[in-house]
């Protein structure tokens, strides 16, 4: 009988996100992936189901990365603002790194 596993252990997800590579295929991570769960005893994830948490994982961090982006940028506005004696408005320079990140997801 095959084991299947419709709920995966949070070990499986865990090093799912510790081993991917965004640089790499999702399926050698999902082999990565594999072979840890092989070493630890728990049922292999299936291929279908770790591709779908490997790409909302991807999506997530590539946000983030933009929003990261994003408050540098208003940082570095507000530091020139500071260098050249502009008035600055620490209610908008909250309200905007607050926002940041927050447009349209695709």
């Amino acid at each position: 009988m095959v084991e299947c596993a419709p709920r995966y252990d949070a070990r499986i997800l865990e090093a799912a996100r510790a081993l991917d590579d965004p640089r790499e295929p999702i399926a050698e991570t999902v082999r990565r992936v594999g072979r840890f769960a092989g070493e630890v005893g728990l049922p292999k994830p299936s291929y279908v189901h770790l591709r779908r948490f490997i790409v909302d994982f991807r999506d997530e961090q590539e946000h983030e990365r933009e929003r990261r982006r994003e408050i540098i940028g208003i940082v570095l506005d507000t530091y020139e603002d500071a260098m050249t004696s502009r008035r600055i408005d620490p209610w908008l320079v909250e309200e905007r790194i607050r926002n940041a990140g927050s447009g349209p997801r695709l």
